[in-house]
């Protein structure tokens, strides 16, 4: 993927593999990932995503039906899922997974998961849908793997600053309620 396709917002030019920024710790993580999971990164992060609570029933059929079928042809780069997950309210993201799960009788996140383990490019989507429907959760469980194996982790290190400010007493509890220990 070239800069010049999509110019890097001057907030976000040190996520951008080009040009004098790419010398900056922050382009580290771009370019050690791969090429098919660029194009969802990228719509995460520059995309605006409308926050209001307005949810069209109609549009979440319709962008289930879209997301199944990326699924099956395994097109997680595809226009039409990146414009999806980037771009809709988290409500909407809501209606359109419970959508998901009522007409194809397996939520999106569990169809993800029985594809093939260890795979970036459908971890990715996987990991951005389980984030979206409960941030918490999906933190507490990284930190519980963390907390689990011995050594510094990177993902105890991401959680705790991250988070720190934001919910971080919200997964503290959520940590306790599932493992009966404090942090």
């Amino acid at each position: 993927m070239s800069s010049s396709k999509f110019p890097a917002p001057a907030h976000r030019k040190s996520f951008w593999p080009s040009g004098e920024h790419t010398r900056h710790a922050t382009s580290v993580p771009w370019r050690k990932t791969s090429l098919l999971i660029q194009p969802l990164l990228v719509a995460l992060v520059s995309a605006f995503r409308y926050d209001g609570m307005e949810i069209n029933a109609r549009q979440a059929k319709s962008e289930a039906d879209a997301l199944h079928n990326a699924i099956k042809e395994k097109a997680f780069s595809h226009e039409e899922v990146l414009r999806i997950v980037s771009t809709r309210s988290k409500t909407q993201l809501m209606a359109t997974f419970n959508s998901y799960r009522h007409d194809h009788a397996i939520s999106l996140s569990k169809n993800l998961q029985t594809r093939e383990s260890g795979d970036h490019y459908i971890e990715a989507p996987h990991t951005t849908i389980k984030c979206i429907n409960d941030s918490n959760k999906y933190f507490e469980k990284v930190l519980r793997n963390a907390i689990k194996r011995l050594g510094i982790d990177d993902g105890l290190t991401r959680v705790i600053v991250t988070r720190a400010e934001k919910d971080l007493k919200d997964i503290k509890e959520l940590y306790y309620q599932r493992n009966s220990v404090p942090l």
